[in-house]
């Protein structure tokens, strides 16, 4: 495949994966779910598509979204999410390949936009940390909503799909 050259230091990340979550926020229940998400190349393009589905323990659908990684230069990223929840997301961070050989995508300055009816989100942050074979990935999603302070509402663990 011919991938774009700001792509190619992702490589490694581009594929299915999926495995189990668990979320928390003062406003809400604690509760596991099962994650998949996905990251593909396109030919020639400068950014990677993105996919997050999750399902609750019964296999019941929870959420979804779908956006853009786009390697910037420098280890620079951006990344830009849909959901159909009312909100996108516009984040911006840095990607690091540390002397253990984890892979750590790092984003810590959002953008966030609602819909008129959507509940109301301030800011996010996002890490995803891949293991050195690129075998698994640990995600965290933190989140200031609702008049609550930014904080954490989302962790998983996810193995690649082969």
């Amino acid at each position: 495949m011919n991938l774009h050259p700001l792509v190619q230091p992702l490589t490694s990340i581009v594929g299915t994966w999926n495995g189990l979550g668990r979320g928390h926020f003062p406003t809400i229940s604690d509760f596991d779910y099962t994650e998949t998400i996905s990251f593909d190349a396109i030919p020639g393009k400068p950014f990677l598509r993105y996919e997050q589905k999750t399902a609750s323990p019964d296999g019941a659908p929870m959420h979804t979204e779908l956006g853009f990684l786009r390697p910037v230069g420098d280890n620079r990223l951006e990344f830009v999410i849909a959901q159909p929840t009312g909100q996108t997301e516009l984040l911006q961070g840095t990607y690091e390949e540390k002397e253990d050989g984890t892979l750590r995508l790092h984003f810590d300055q959002s953008e966030v936009v609602n819909s008129p009816t959507a509940k109301q989100v301030d800011a996010t942050t996002r890490t995803y940390v891949f293991n050195a074979l690129r075998s698994s990935v640990h995600t965290e999603f933190d989140m200031a909503a609702v008049g609550q302070e930014m904080q954490q509402h989302l962790v998983s663990d996810l193995s690649k799909f082969f």
